[in-house]
């Protein structure tokens, strides 16, 4: 029987964040749609350095940063340059971020820079780092949170959350699901790096359960990989043959 790889120790998602091309575009759909709560948004000095304008939207334990390009050069200008709006980063909170870096590291993951630390000035500190990913561009963070009472470095939390009320109760995200032309290289990626284990498996054609005579439909594989002590669960699809779309 396979031993059960050493636990990351992570806590949950902490935020997901997006790149758009219309800050207010994504505010309209988040706030007056959704009813998220826009609690805060980039510094001034943040925005200069990174060439994009950010804002934060939170529903329960729900927390999206959504960043636009103000500039040429910025992470989000080059991710739209590529790909369409999506996820460019998630964030997961992690018990222990200095145990997080050594497992990935000892595991083959590719951190982007060593373990980046913060404090707030009142005692409260903040530490994460990056890693790169089989999911393109999109990359993962790990983040340890201890007592820090604002919001990340150079984001500024408002004084009071405007907009939404949460009136549709979100609570929390607990899956991320993903499309691969092929998943084999992810699936083993989290397996052999983040230490995940397979959950779940399904594999169908729409022409099985569809009512319509001649309906070609479509085909679809789909393993579910999981983080056993946070529950975390990842969905992975990719397309099967005869239908592969």
């Amino acid at each position: 029987m396979e031993t059960r790889k050493e636990s990351l120790g992570i806590l949950g998602i902490d935020s997901v964040h997006f790149y758009v091309h219309d800050l207010q575009r994504a505010r309209r759909l988040y706030v007056d749609v959704m009813d998220f709560a826009e609690i805060g948004r980039s510094s001034p000095e943040l925005e200069e350095a990174g060439k994009q304008r950010s804002v934060v939207f939170e529903a329960g334990d729900i927390r999206l940063v959504v960043s636009q390009p103000i500039g040429i050069g910025g992470r989000a200008y080059r991710w739209l340059q590529k790909y369409p709006e999506g996820v460019g980063s998630i964030t997961f909170r992690v018990a222990d971020v200095e145990k997080t870096f050594r497992l990935l590291e000892e595991r083959g993951g590719t951190p982007i820079s060593d373990i980046q630390r913060f404090d707030d000035g009142k005692g409260g500190k903040l530490a994460f780092f990056s890693i790169t990913t089989p999911f393109g561009d999109t990359t993962f963070r790990f983040l340890q949170r201890d007592g820090y009472d604002l919001l990340y470095p150079g984001m500024e939390r408002y004084a009071e959350p405007r907009g939404g009320k949460n009136r549709h109760g979100f609570g929390e995200i607990d899956h991320v699901t993903s499309n691969f032309r092929t998943m084999k290289p992810a699936l083993l990626w989290m397996e052999h790096v983040l230490g995940l284990e397979r959950f779940w498996d399904v594999e169908f054609h729409t022409q099985d359960v569809s009512q319509v005579t001649g309906h070609q439909g479509s085909g679809l594989r789909s393993i579910v990989m999981w983080d056993p002590e946070s529950g975390l669960r990842f969905a992975n699809n990719e397309p099967l043959r005869p239908h592969f779309k």
